[in-house]
């Protein structure tokens, strides 16, 4: 038979075994808390690299916005510039053809009194 140990000697090492496995359980709760942590940080490090992509994007989709304005401004203003031209022209072709129409209602007022002269004298030579 195996001698007895102190009273209280076995309760104290159940006690400390109990304590080293809330340790150990708490060790380990800690392991994965920590570990869900670093998850979370790389997730956060790649939201933030993505969210920097995109801001970058959106830079250079503003920086090609703004040169696309300003070719649409530059394009417009030679449109304007051009409708200047052919107005200017457009004005001269009419004030041309008004002339014209003025010299050809001339024309054809004379042709009508020399034809009415020549009928008036029964369409004979002028007495010159």
């Amino acid at each position: 038979m195996e001698p007895k140990g102190k009273p209280g000697r076995a309760e104290e090492l159940l006690a400390d075994w109990r304590a080293a496995e809330r340790e150990s359980d708490g060790a380990r709760s800690a392991m994965e808390v920590a570990g869900l942590a670093v998850q979370t940080a790389d997730a956060a490090k790649a939201a933030a690299a993505e969210s920097e992509a995109a801001v970058r994007a959106a830079g250079e989709a503003v920086e090609r916005a703004k040169e696309a304005s300003d070719l649409a401004k530059a394009a417009a203003a030679h449109a304007t510039e051009a409708a200047r031209l052919i107005h200017a022209e457009a004005e001269q072709a009419e004030e041309q053809a008004e002339e014209t129409v003025e010299e050809a209602d001339a024309d054809r007022s004379r042709a009508a009194d020399a034809f009415r002269e020549a009928q008036a004298r029964g369409f004979r030579p002028d007495p010159d």
